[in-house]
């Protein structure tokens, strides 16, 4: 009797894909431990948010992180207006990639990034084949879910376009692409087509016989435990702004799309047990991935007359200190000897010169500026070069607060402006130092019981 073979979940959604997976990442992980899965994947619609915490969840389970996103393919990522009186229409299908190596999640991470930045329609951030004929390197591919190119041809019958499409794949991604196969309830006339999401795993059976093609068989997991789908559906609702009553709402067939266990795989593909031999193969090709950086502190073009950044903070302070408080003290000079030395010892003095390049620029400009939140406000270097308009000293402020000399971290300088001159500054700082050298960074808001 053949043992029960280890399985690997290789498609799995969490709250990442926004109003769309209601999976934990903490929750995900500590189920698959449980259930002694070796490894487990981050599949997020059309975004990486969530692989630096997934990556550093699953080290600390001794699980190996498989880093991949679902993305959203089209024919012209470009393409952004559609006549409907000529029938266009934005076909947007779904992709599975996983990073196998480092230079595959750079690859990844190109793709999404290029996906906002070149490829956003609405809501979604979309991709092309010719971004991935650049980006593939290091990549695993497979024929994905229902959504995807391969499986819409095989839905409408096109079984040649199906075959066509498979070998675009296969030429471009070779041993590292997978046919996938998925098995849900309610999966039975898809889209009225009156063909099923079995008819489809057959028609791909026989293109991985002819093409001598390795199958994996993946769970589209969008929730942990079955009795989340409940919730999960709630979670629909408000994605499309619809009621739990509303009998045409857009909503999954059946509870069916939960984190499996090892067991509840095998037996559902008790058929194709190579299917779940397979997604151990792949996981044996994943390299492990260290997604921590150093902090990459900003490079501040300099005067001219100046040889480092350190000397031109130091010398902008001085200046500073002359016009905030007249006659510098040997209590005003001892305090800022003192900060400046420990903000070139922690390396951020480009860091606070660009701060105060924006905010003095900014009030040229005629925008409200903030005079000073949180920890940065007890700096009195801040306040001499015009970032903060707050005295520590006067006030008896801690710049240790700020940045502690025992124990350095990244300094966060919080910047109030008007919402009015907000984008001016924005722009501004995106056209002195280059636009990909700026981003702007997501706070989330996450759901709870009360």
């Amino acid at each position: 009797m053949r043992a029960m073979p280890d399985f690997v979940h290789l498609h799995c959604h969490t709250q990442y894909s926004l109003l769309d997976g209601a999976s934990s990442i903490s929750d995900m992980m500590d189920k698959a431990v449980r259930d002694g899965q070796k490894g487990v994947a981050l599949t997020d619609h059309g975004n990486m948010f969530g692989a630096f915490k997934f990556v550093s969840e699953a080290r600390k389970r001794q699980l190996t992180p498989i880093v991949g996103c679902e993305f959203y393919l089209v024919e012209d990522r470009h393409k952004k207006v559609f006549s409907r009186a000529k029938g266009e229409q934005d076909h947007r299908y779904h992709q599975l990639l996983l990073a196998k190596n480092k230079t595959g999640y750079e690859n990844l991470s190109k793709l999404c990034s290029l996906g906002f930045i070149q490829g956003l329609y609405g809501k979604f951030p979309r991709i092309d084949k010719e971004l991935l004929q650049q980006y593939h390197e290091g990549v695993i591919a497979t024929s994905c879910c229902i959504g995807a190119e391969i499986p819409q041809a095989i839905l409408q019958g096109k079984l040649e376009d199906a075959e066509a499409k498979l070998r675009w794949w296969l030429d471009l991604f070779g041993e590292d692409f997978y046919i996938e196969l998925q098995r849900h309830r309610g999966m039975e006339d898809i889209d009225g087509t009156g063909r099923s999401q079995e008819y489809v795993n057959q028609v791909l059976l026989g293109f991985a016989q002819k093409y001598s093609l390795k199958v994996i068989c993946t769970n589209d997991s969008h929730y942990v435990n079955e009795e989340d789908a409940l919730p999960h559906d709630i979670l629909l609702c408000i994605n499309t702004g619809a009621h739990l009553e509303d009998i045409d709402r857009f909503r999954f067939p059946s509870s069916d799309f939960y984190f499996k266990t090892q067991e509840e795989m095998n037996r559902l593909f008790e058929d194709v047990p190579q299917a779940v031999d397979y997604t151990q193969e792949l996981l044996g090709k994943i390299e492990p991935l260290d997604l921590a950086r150093d902090v990459l502190l900003p490079a501040f073009p300099l005067p001219p007359e100046f040889s480092s950044q350190d000397e031109y903070l130091r010398h902008l302070t001085m200046e500073g200190a002359k016009r905030r408080y007249g006659t510098v003290t040997p209590q005003i000079l001892e305090r800022l000897n003192f900060e400046l030395d420990v903000i070139r010892n922690s390396g951020y003095p480009g860091y606070f010169l660009i701060v105060q390049d924006f905010t003095s620029t900014a009030r040229q400009m005629g925008v409200s500026v903030g005079p000073g939140r949180g920890s940065a406000a007890g700096s009195a270097v801040a306040y001499c070069i015009g970032i903060t308009n707050v005295d520590p000293i006067k006030y008896d402020l801690l710049f240790e607060r700020f940045l502690n000399p025992e124990r350095v971290s990244m300094p966060d300088i919080d910047i109030d402006f008007d919402d009015e001159g907000r984008d001016k500054v924005i722009d501004y700082v995106i056209n002195k130092y280059g636009r990909n050298q700026v981003a702007q960074i997501v706070t989330y808001g996450t759901m709870a019981a009360k």
